[in-house]
């Protein structure tokens, strides 16, 4: 029952700064949030930049590796379930990550609220099924060979291992990113 009334109390926040104008409209009237330039002018956008750049970086890799056709991922079930909980991680990830880049006039408290605390732990979560494949895939090398195509095995723990590190370093980068009232 916890769970209702938070959402019920987060909804009702929510509409308490929506109000009506004179002629009818919805108008929202709450705090716009902006990435602060707390470190000198233009590091709002360089911060912002980086954001963009990595979460791009960061789903090309992970949807990359799910398209190297490699000898230990090729329907090993201790390789495909590490993959499934990469993608599904990425979207959390980037569901939240893109409603807080793309501002357009700022970003509603609500919002902020909403999705500033997912994104850490969407990166946490991406970079340990990254890990697990990485390792995983090792293990299965280790134990049955490289097989026929080394390239295309080695290209993939290279991904995966890619994958983990650029995930713990998005999660910092956001955690690092300082917020302030527009």
């Amino acid at each position: 029952m916890a769970g209702k009334d938070g959402k019920k109390e987060r909804r009702e926040a929510r509409l308490r700064d929506i109000t009506e104008d004179a002629s009818g409209n919805m108008v929202y009237t709450g705090e716009l949030w902006r990435i602060s330039d707390s470190n000198g002018p233009g590091s709002a956008l360089r911060q912002r930049m980086l954001l963009i750049a990595g979460l791009a970086a960061l789903t090309l890799i992970v949807l990359g590796s799910g398209c190297i056709d490699a000898k230990n991922a090729m329907g090993a079930f201790y390789v495909v379930l590490p993959y499934i909980g990469e993608v599904s991680a990425l979207f959390g990830l980037a569901w939240n990550a893109v409603k807080l880049i793309y501002t357009g006039d700022g970003i509603r408290t609500y919002a902020l609220e909403h999705s500033k605390p997912r994104i850490p732990g969407a990166c946490r979560i991406l970079s340990v099924f990254a890990a697990a494949g990485f390792v995983l895939s090792v293990l299965y090398l280790a134990l049955n060979g490289i097989g026929e195509t080394p390239a295309d095995s080695l290209s993939y723990i290279l991904l995966k291992f890619a994958a983990a590190v650029l995930a713990e370093w998005y999660r910092r980068l956001f955690l690092s990113t300082e917020w302030e009232t527009k």
